[in-house]
């Protein structure tokens, strides 16, 4: 194409006279969408009703309220399936004399402490007088939960071994 269609054809597009076409086009190396955006940017282009080309962004139309809503709560759902999905990973196992006599997912023992709390907690302590040991397993079981576990068995041990001696008659120390 010849300098002068193309002059012609960004002044028809433009709606601006031919000077000012052949300026915007010798300003950009005769890139006739690089002189577009050259006349836009001075605010020369003149669209013709029904005609209408920017590179300016348009604000983006907001969302309703009840879209965000749904996200919000699509968001809190997807969040308390992971933490199910996570506590179902971890399963809490009672031992007594060095094999396993139940094992629960983490979920499950959560439900039962709260829904049935005045239960659970007297059994569990019943059973580290019994003998019972807890620990975890499973995914990013945490290490120190198990220790904490440990050390209740152990005081729980040396209390029955406290009240033993009491009763045999042993001077307390």
């Amino acid at each position: 194409m010849e300098h002068f269609e193309m002059v012609e054809k960004l002044r028809q597009k433009a709606n601006v006279s031919y000077e000012e076409a052949k300026a915007a086009l010798e300003a950009s190396d005769w890139d006739l969408l690089d002189a577009l955006v050259y006349l836009e940017s001075q605010g020369k282009v003149n669209a013709e009703k029904g005609d209408s080309f920017t590179t300016k962004k348009e604000p983006q139309p907001k969302k309703p309220q009840e879209q965000d809503l749904r996200g919000a709560f699509s968001r809190f759902f997807s969040y308390v399936g992971e933490l199910i999905n996570k506590a179902n990973s971890i399963i809490l196992d009672v031992r007594r004399g060095g094999k396993i006599i139940l094992s629960i997912p983490l979920s499950v023992l959560i439900l039962l402490l709260i829904f049935m709390f005045w239960w659970v907690v007297p059994l569990m302590v019943i059973g580290l007088f019994l003998g019972a040991r807890y620990s975890f397993r499973g995914s990013k079981a945490a290490d120190g939960v198990n220790r904490a576990m440990d050390k209740a068995a152990e005081t729980a041990e040396s209390i029955k071994s406290g009240i033993r001696k009491d009763e045999s008659g042993n001077p307390e120390q």
